[in-house]
């Protein structure tokens, strides 16, 4: 590709297109900021010689999108735990709610609330306790004990045996211990480790840097990405090549130019490298310019333009 040289939009003309775009957008606003008490309000009337504060800065825009095609995780894990752990643990819901991957912050892989399932433990059967012998009647479900007892005139000395349900089993010889698998809860609970459930296809997503650093980028981008043609910039196939010829493009060059250019390549770079990222436009070159204005009863407010003096689009904070 050789060398392509575009030019600015003239001062007057980005003013002039302003002006044009300001009374559409708000008659009122304008004849109170420029209009003469007794006169007619008129456009013809409202210069950038007399409104626009000098110097306009000059700057640049670096432009392309991409399509972002993000694939939940596969495959999915299971846990069983214990009744009281389920509460130590987050979950997730998500129902039919797709989620954009660029938002979220965690693993990709989560617990999920609805697939909480109740498991009967099979160590004790879903009974919660198991029975073992009592150790205190040794499973004879009595309690033995010697009695000494006296007989007769003489008091002659007896053992006799005195027997009595066992006060620790009921009597019945086997004791209830709650089961360690389940501690005592009768139940194991499951529940599935799955993808979080990213959105399939996000397309058509414009990155755009702007030197300028204007407020407007995001609104700026959404429009090259829909108006494209209607705006004259300048491609590139790689960042090499615009690195090379981006100030021989431009005219003019500055170090927040170069900072916009280096910061537009290293995005550029980890898309590239993002398997999940396709990026689907030419690397776009467009000049900007920035006036300070002040209007005739002091409201200050800026014009910002993208483009060439052939096409161009601008936007203001009037």
């Amino acid at each position: 590709m050789g060398d392509v040289r575009i030019k600015t939009p003239n001062l007057d003309d980005i003013f002039e297109k302003w002006k044009q775009s300001a009374v559409k957008k708000d008659r009122k606003q304008m004849e109170k900021q420029f209009g003469t008490k007794g006169a007619v309000f008129t456009l013809d009337a409202i210069s950038a010689a007399e409104y626009v504060v000098p110097p306009a800065l000059k700057g640049a825009a670096i432009y392309f999108s991409i399509k972002k095609t993000v694939a939940p995780a596969k495959g999915k894990d299971e846990d069983t735990v214990m009744a009281p752990r389920v509460s130590r643990e987050t979950f997730y819901s998500f129902k039919s709610t797709k989620v954009n991957k660029d938002n979220w912050k965690g693993d990709e892989k989560v617990p999920t609330y609805e697939s909480i399932t109740a498991v009967a433990c099979k160590n004790c059967s879903g009974k919660g306790y198991i029975e073992d012998k009592c150790s205190t009647c040794k499973g004879s479900g009595k309690i033995e004990e010697d009695l000494t007892v006296l007989e007769g005139e003489e008091q002659k000395k007896q053992k006799r045996t005195f027997s009595y349900p066992c006060g620790e089993c009921y009597g019945t010889g086997k004791v209830q211990n709650p089961c360690r698998e389940c501690g005592g809860h009768k139940n194991l609970y499951k529940y599935e480790i799955l993808p979080v459930p990213f959105q399939s296809v996000v397309t058509g997503i414009p990155i755009l840097h702007s030197s300028l650093q204007t407020k407007y980028e995001k609104e700026i981008g959404k429009d090259l990405q829909d108006l494209i043609e209607s705006v004259e910039g300048i491609k590139f196939n790689n960042f090499k090549e615009l690195d090379d010829k981006s100030e021989g493009s431009l005219g003019y060059w500055d170090k927040n130019v170069k900072k916009t250019i280096n910061a537009a390549g290293n995005d550029y770079k980890n898309y590239e490298k993002d398997k999940d990222t396709q990026i689907v436009t030419q690397i776009y070159l467009f000049p900007m310019i920035q006036l300070n204005c002040k209007s005739k009863k002091g409201k200050k407010y800026e014009i910002y333009s993208i483009g060439s003096e052939n096409n161009f689009m601008i936007y203001s904070n009037f």
